[in-house]
């Protein structure tokens, strides 16, 4: 069933009902009732439901999709050809409304559309309720269609076929090419300036970061928005151009800018217009919908850390090292912690772009050789002359196997190079990284194995950062029954057991660019192998009482006494809202009964990883509700964090009841946002503090 095929049916089939509204008992025999009196219309309804939801025998799953895309194509037709909405739209919502199933269904559809159709219009005229305002309901897909219009109006040739309304390519090449030259005429440096003074009001000092949320409600958000994420990468990369000579005309060009842009990531159709929490999915369209909050994470948001956590992280994650001993580039890890120190440091601490000089920094760090601090500079911290993201554009751009270089390495590096000894920090808060990632990327080389030695020294640097702050910790190996475990890191609290297993795998740059593969190989080799290992800790300890912890040549015993258990996946690195708790739990909901894999061979073996660590959360799941013939929230307990969101969580925590009310106030109040940091943030202004 296509659109013109729908409308034709509708056309050629009217209300069979006008005639008679106003004559009982032929109503009654219309619906095949008796009429005996008193006139009774909700039975007529009845009848009329009951008779459109038989229309079909089978696949109503896919009716109700096949519905969904037509008025989808309805609206863009109806906003960029002034084609009628209804009846067609009312006729649609009447059908999806009456075939709703349970669960997807698979079969095919089987049924009389035509007998369908009739029965909408029946039922529309005698239950009619007026006028529908259906962008009250419609939102995202009216604001897709009202972007394409404006960006048709602007000369951008849309292609609106059945199921697609996208930007030509050749069109959507241009409409790039327009932004990044209206980003030059302005000046890529006063332009990131401007970006981070029309943020300023969403920075929030304690995070150290821009809360970037949308407006969200359960009827639907508000407007596109502009796509701050995107809008910097462009910038970044135009640093070093040089821009035309006379005034800039920010007065005319920025509001263009602005329209341009979010026109553009209005059409590529990502933000969320619902909380994550209301949004409902399967195994089948899980993987769109993780492509789609890949990639509204890259072009709405930014990748930030908070200043105050990046050489704590550094120092911890590097402690394998001797800080003091020469590299083989001869500086030492604790000059370009000196380094970093200054640059970081508070008294520096503007929002927006803010230039430094090898001079400025040769003369407050005098101790610092001269060589070795230039090395630093120009070959660690710094990006290549011409600058970030040249070989980026397209907000899907990543790195290929032909193509290395290929999409946005804005975030990898800190400082842009901008000639004569002088270096760009766009702002503090999405520079964070950048430093940490440096360092990596320049000692990787020279050590064997050094992602594994990382990863062990992040678990000691978590750990200490739990007992500073009065968080008994236990971790170590452990036999029970022929199985053997290691636990990374348990949280001994008088209420509850937290067990926290750490991975570092990152999300990469082609994951965060929507490449559905890499999405899947960076979310098992992270969430799905911690979740698995945290659950088999959770069986054992429930079955034997205790656990008896070995390390480091001592022994600990580790009960349950009655307590609740929580996991905790924990990355290193932020993975955006892919770390919000419905998604999480709705993500392994969908997959009990789903496995996984990719069209090309070379992914067998990390596929059949994902499915393995699927097969055992599913054997835990079976294990934990034997005999239930109902469960509820089965995966409530279960977090995905980052390193930065726990250490925000630790802010102002002295000991495990009130790291345990920080976790709570977090486990049941959600703001919809998908962002911990800002849940955080939002939790203690409400006074819901630790």
């Amino acid at each position: 069933m296509n659109l013109q095929l729908f409308r034709a049916s509708v056309d050629q089939t009217p209300s069979g009902m006008h005639a008679i509204m106003h004559l009982p008992a032929d109503l009654y025999a219309y619906v095949g009732l008796d009429f005996q009196g008193p006139y009774q219309q909700t039975k007529v309804i009845e009848a009329l439901s009951v008779r459109l939801r038989n229309a079909f025998t089978s696949g109503q799953g896919e009716v109700r999709d096949i519905c969904r895309k037509l008025q989808t194509d309805l609206i863009r037709e109806h906003v960029l050809e002034e084609t009628p909405l209804d009846p067609y739209f009312k006729i649609l919502s009447q059908i999806k409304d009456a075939v709703r199933a349970p669960e997807r269904s698979s079969t095919a559809v089987e049924g009389d559309w035509r007998l369908a159709i009739q029965s909408a219009q029946d039922l529309i005229e005698i239950n009619n309720h007026g006028e529908i305002d259906h962008r009250l309901i419609y939102k995202r897909e009216f604001a897709v269609a009202d972007a394409a219009k404006l960006l048709r109006e602007q000369g951008y040739e849309i292609q609106l076929e059945p199921g697609i309304l996208a930007l030509n390519w050749r069109a959507e090449r241009s409409l790039i090419r327009k932004i990044e030259k209206l980003i030059t005429q302005l000046g890529a440096v006063e332009v990131i300036a401007k970006i981070f003074e029309e943020l300023a009001p969403l920075y929030d000092p304690q995070m150290g970061r821009y809360h970037l949320v949308l407006p969200m409600s359960g009827l639907g958000g508000g407007p596109p928005q502009v796509p701050w994420g995107y809008f910097l990468q462009l910038a970044v990369k135009h640093v070093n151009e040089k821009f035309p000579d006379g005034r800039r005309d920010f007065q005319t060009h920025w509001p263009l800018l602005l329209s341009l842009l979010t026109a553009y990531a209005a059409v590529v159709d990502v933000q969320p217009y619902y909380p994550p929490a209301l949004t409902n999915f399967d195994a089948a369209s899980l993987l769109k919908f993780f492509r789609e909050q890949a990639v509204y994470d890259s072009m709405f948001r930014f990748l930030q850390l908070r200043s105050s956590d990046i050489l704590k992280l550094s120092r911890g994650a590097l402690s394998f090292l001797e800080f003091e001993a020469s590299t083989p580039f001869g500086w030492t890890l604790d000059e370009a912690f000196m380094l970093i120190d200054y640059l970081i440091d508070p008294v520096r601490d503007r929002r927006g772009p803010l230039v430094v000089t090898e001079s400025e920094l040769s003369n407050a760090l005098s101790n610092i050789p001269q060589e070795h601090l230039t090395t630093i500079l120009r070959d660690v911290l710094a990006h290549p002359m011409e600058g970030p993201n040249q070989r980026f554009s397209h907000p899907l751009d990543a790195p290929t196997p032909d193509d290395k270089l290929k999409g946005a390495d804005f975030y990898l590096r800190p400082l842009i190079p901008l000639g004569n000894g002088r270096y760009l920090i766009a702002e503090r808060a999405v520079c964070g990284w950048g430093y940490i990632e440096a360092l990596f990327s320049a000692l990787r080389p020279n050590h064997k194995q050094f992602d594994d030695k990382v990863g062990v020294a992040i678990e000691g640097f978590i750990k200490a950062e739990f007992e500073f702050h009065g968080v008994p910790t236990m971790s170590g190996d452990y036999d029970l029954q022929g199985e053997h475990g290691e636990c990374d890191l348990v949280l001994d609290t008088p209420d509850i057991l937290i067990l926290m297993e750490m991975k570092k795998k990152a999300l990469t740059r082609r994951a965060r660019a929507g490449v559905d593969v890499d999405l899947l190989l960076d979310l098992a080799g992270s969430l799905l192998a911690a979740l698995a290992q945290a659950g088999w800790h959770e069986l054992r300890i429930k079955s034997a009482g205790s656990l008896e912890l070995a390390s480091e040549g001592s022994s600990q015993t580790l009960p349950l006494d009655g307590r609740k258990i929580e996991k905790i996946a924990v990355g290193m690195t932020d993975f955006g809202s892919f770390q919000d708790r419905s998604m999480l739990a709705k993500f392994l909901e969908s997959t009990l009964n789903a496995n996984f894999g990719a069209r090309e061979s070379i992914y067998d073996k990390k596929f059949q990883s994902i499915n393995s660590s699927l097969q055992e959360i599913r054997d835990q799941y079976t294990s934990n509700h034997q005999g239930e013939t109902e469960v509820h929230q089965p995966f409530f307990n279960c977090w995905f964090m980052s390193i930065p969101q726990i250490l925000a969580m630790l802010d102002g925590v002295a000991d495990a009841d009130g790291f345990k009310k920080t976790l709570w106030n977090c486990r049941h109040l959600t703001t919809g946002t998908s962002d911990l940091y800002f849940e955080i943030s939002k939790m203690r202004r409400l006074g819901l503090s630790a």
